[in-house]
């Protein structure tokens, strides 16, 4: 029998969320959610990562936000779908080991690795259900009151329960906590799945709402709602932080095109917000995103919440920098490479440090002591991460000119005749001679800058082309635009000064290094001095390059036949050559792939698209200048 008080009423605000109107509401997300339920099977194959509109948790989605309160507590959720690529499941390895890594426990151990019941467990099983897996679902989940937490992982589990019963199926899922940033957070990998066993679809709805307010749902219960004083005080500190905020998320849905108006308040509690958001307007001024018109009206810079965002990346790198370098690195200085920020549009400098990136991605932080005497940060992604040298060596970045396109001209004289507007039907109208796929070119051309939030496409099909398109298409290009970075040295400028070869010191002459100065640059300034003595006194003929090359390549060939006790041998004519990428060696001339079999070894350049082929079976072919890789069938190392 029950007792009379197990009975707890819920009290809320009179008049609120009760009667028919209340079932009603009840009634139409249940409704949902049988809609948002999967079919059985799924018609056709869908690209490796893709994201089914009608997948799992449609429903789900829709009923957490619907009882998300803004008293609860805050929980920001980043996930991202890495697709199984052209190496096979080998990048998704790497993420569990990095996630895995040493440092990241509160005593500054290696992660424990935990499911829903068991402990410290193996990532080897884990990879080996995964060997055949189309896409992995990644996620970062950070509380925003992580430290007042008792156990992250009794959260996790909860967290990832919720989710089974939302998605009406068992995942498969391992998560590490991290204690490594002023944040803790927790790393989860989800399993996606193959078209053998079975895949894994999920509502984007889901991924990018459901769970967050699941998350905060179950924060909220183990800590409770917050009080006024705490969400004022967020509130408070929001509106002069240098990031995109909560405050931005809710001023961004006032603004229409670029303008936006604060309303008149109407109670004491919409005047404290509408003064919270004055001062984050004044704030945004300051950064130069916002200007006041007049009023309680104000103008939006385009792109303002992505600058907001860049900020915010940038202060976490800081802190990161200021972590892992300690007093060795002024970290005032260092600043956001952006070719529009150096001269030429190009700087040269030593590889200082690099530093974990984008955590879900596997990207990384690249720390470069430049010759122009600063300090200049990139963000690089996984692949060109293994392209990089080692700590030491020498590296250029920049980015290849951005030009205006013809197709963003033809747009723009459309849209003038047409107040603003561009169709294919205008464009025939225009220009009766151009062909279809003339055309189809310019609608990619906008669906291209729709992506990048510089025009509107319409109901219609019709494009809403704005004032000043050209120049704006050409800032939105600029900064899409991929940076480069070019290994000018293999290895430090110490190791370059009595070397028989020919090095980065014998040609950097062209470089702007100057005569005085600090650091990198008095440095390298030192080893020019220190190798030109060095040429003359040992008779270096640097005009003989080629020779000079071989003899390079003729010597690291011996060494490393007396380290491994096999057999040096060059590759010639169109033979064939099958083992194990073993290793890399690096030379002034370049990097250099050590192929191994039982007995014998060559040395060949490894080009970066083959940089993460180390430990695997591979085939060389030499042909003419150029050397051919291919994978192999044999086992690779470990």
């Amino acid at each position: 029998m029950t007792d009379e008080n197990d009975f707890v009423p819920r009290l809320g605000r009179l008049g609120t969320r009760g009667g028919r109107k209340f079932e009603t509401q009840l009634k139409r997300l249940a409704k949902k959610a049988r809609r948002g339920q999967p079919r059985s099977h799924v018609r056709g194959r869908l690209a490796g990562g893709t994201v089914m509109r009608k997948g799992r948790g449609k429903g789900a989605a829709a009923v957490a936000a619907h009882w998300a309160h803004r008293n609860g507590r805050r929980v920001i959720v980043k996930v991202h779908i890495a697709r199984a690529g052209p190496q096979g499941n080998a990048a998704f390895s790497r993420h569990l080991s990095y996630i895995h890594r040493e440092g990241t426990e509160r005593d500054g151990s290696k992660g424990v690795m935990y499911n829903r019941s068991e402990e410290d467990i193996s990532a080897r099983e884990f990879n080996h259900r995964a060997r055949e897996d189309e896409r992995q679902f990644r996620l970062i989940v950070s509380p925003e009151d992580a430290h007042s937490m008792e156990d992250l992982r009794s959260f996790t589990r909860k967290l990832m329960d919720q989710a089974e019963r939302d998605l009406g199926t068992k995942l498969d899922w391992v998560a590490v906590d991290h204690h490594d940033t002023a944040h803790p957070h927790v790393h989860v990998i989800v399993r996606g799945g193959n078209t053998r066993n079975g895949e894994l679809f999920i509502d984007r709805k889901y991924i990018t709402h459901g769970l967050r307010h699941r998350a905060e749902e179950i924060v909220t219960r183990e800590l409770g709602q917050k009080h006024w004083r705490e969400i004022a005080a967020d509130r408070s500190r929001e509106a002069e932080k240098d990031a995109y905020t909560s405050l931005d998320r809710e001023l961004e849905r006032g603004v229409v095109d670029g303008r936006l108006e604060l309303e008149g308040p109407s109670t004491a509690l919409d005047r404290y917000e509408i003064g919270v958001k004055v001062r984050r307007l004044q704030h945004l001024e300051k950064l130069g995103v916002a200007e006041h018109v007049h009023g309680a009206e104000w103008r939006l810079e385009t792109g303002w919440t992505e600058a907001l965002k860049s900020l915010g990346r940038r202060g976490d790198i800081i802190n990161s920098l200021a972590r892992e370098m300690g007093e060795r690195l002024d970290v005032s200085s260092v600043r956001e490479f952006s070719p529009a920020l150096v001269p030429g549009g190009e700087v040269t400098g030593r590889l200082a440090a690099i530093l974990p990136g984008d955590e879900l991605r596997n990207g990384k932080q690249v720390l470069i002591d430049g010759l122009d005497g600063r300090s200049w940060m990139v963000s690089v992604n996984e692949d060109e991460a293994l392209g990089l040298p080692r700590i030491g060596g020498v590296v250029s970045l920049s980015a290849p000119k951005v030009q205006a396109k013809p197709a963003d001209r033809v747009i723009a004289e459309i849209a003038v005749r047409n107040d603003g507007l561009y169709s294919e039907e205008l464009h025939q109208a225009a220009d009766p001679g151009s062909s279809p796929a003339y055309r189809l070119a310019h609608k990619r051309r906008l669906e291209a800058l729709r992506r990048l939030r510089v025009v509107e496409r319409l109901k219609d099909g019709s494009w809403q082309i704005p004032p000043g398109f050209e120049a704006q298409a050409l800032e939105a290009d600029a900064k899409a635009q991929k940076l480069s970075i070019a290994v000018r040295s293999w290895l430090p400028i110490d190791q370059l000064t009595e070397r028989w070869a020919f090095t980065w010191l014998d040609e950097a002459g062209g470089n702007d290094i100057g005569e005085g100065g600090i650091g990198f640059v008095a440095e390298v300034q030192a080893a020019r001095l220190a190798r030109q003595s060095w040429v003359q006194s040992a008779g270096l003929d640097l005009g003989a390059r080629a020779a000079l090359e071989a003899g390079e390549l003729q010597e690291v060939g011996l060494a490393e036949a007396a380290r491994s006790g096999r057999a040096f041998v060059e590759l010639s004519g169109k033979e064939v050559f099958r083992g194990v990428y073993s290793r890399n060696v690096d030379t002034a001339q370049g990097r250099f792939a050590v192929i191994e079999n039982e007995g014998k070894f060559v040395i060949v350049l490894r080009p970066q698209r083959q940089a993460a082929w180390r430990g695997r079976s591979v085939e060389i072919q030499k042909s003419g200048r150029t050397t051919k890789w291919a994978l192999s069938q044999g086992r690779g190392l470990g």
